[in-house]
């Protein structure tokens, strides 16, 4: 009988040893950090764990890579990086409802050193952000609009011009940087504009460097 007891035992605690080992189990996911040559360095892997964490799933060894993929060298076009985390892996389909994926998904993937981001060097940027179906990202519209109201009261942005307002919500419109504004103040306003996350489900978000604000407003697709 206590032959009986101790192999009951040691059973339960190996399947518990197993049990705890299946949940503390992690696994390598990525996203694509959306930068675009000549435009934007994209998101950091810093910036991005915070959609991981305000979800509560824990993540670790934030880190940059590649997909592995050719794209041509042309400005406006994707880079193809990647920013990679690891997570529990129960955790994995909360993940991918935020956008990430198992690192395996990309056959050809693999880490790279992640590039610094790139000061923003002009004086105006075009702002979009409209929906393309479902309405506008609630959410990240406002954070749009906290930003720049923000700037022009610390005189960065010295002109904030509005092209158009989306069918299904949002707008289409340029910022100049101000006179008097601090050096790299404005490329600072521009880098927490990039770093807003919209819904690519429902959004259409882009900020593009150029050379002034147009006085009349350029034809923009989705805009009225």
């Amino acid at each position: 009988m206590n032959q009986l007891k101790r192999h009951g035992l040691l059973i339960v605690g190996l399947t518990s040893a197993f049990v705890a080992q299946a949940e503390t189990q992690w696994v390598t996911v990525a996203k694509s950090n959306e930068s675009i040559q000549c435009e934007s360095a994209g998101i950091s892997p810093k910036t991005m764990k915070k959609e991981l964490t305000e979800a509560k799933i824990p993540a670790k060894h934030a880190r940059c890579g590649t997909d592995g993929m050719l794209y041509s060298a042309v400005c406006g076009a994707e880079t193809g990086r990647l920013n990679l985390f690891d997570i529990p892996a129960k955790k994995l389909g909360d993940a991918s409802e935020l956008g990430f994926q198992p690192l395996g998904d990309w056959p050809d993937a693999s880490e790279a050193p992640c590039e610094e981001e790139v000061a923003f060097e002009g004086n105006a940027a075009e702002i979009s952000i409209t929906g393309i179906g479902p309405a506008v990202d609630g959410k990240a519209y406002r954070k749009v609009l906290k930003t720049i109201g923000n700037a022009v009261a610390d005189n960065v942005i010295s002109r904030f011009i509005v092209y158009g307002y989306g069918v299904e919500g949002g707008f289409s419109g340029c910022v100049q940087e101000g006179r008097f504004a601090q050096p790299n103040a404005f490329s600072d306003v521009i880098k927490k504009l990039r770093a807003i996350n919209a819904d690519p489900s429902t959004t259409a978000y882009s900020v593009t460097a150029v050379d002034k604000c147009e006085t009349s407003a350029p034809e923009i697709n989705g805009v009225e």
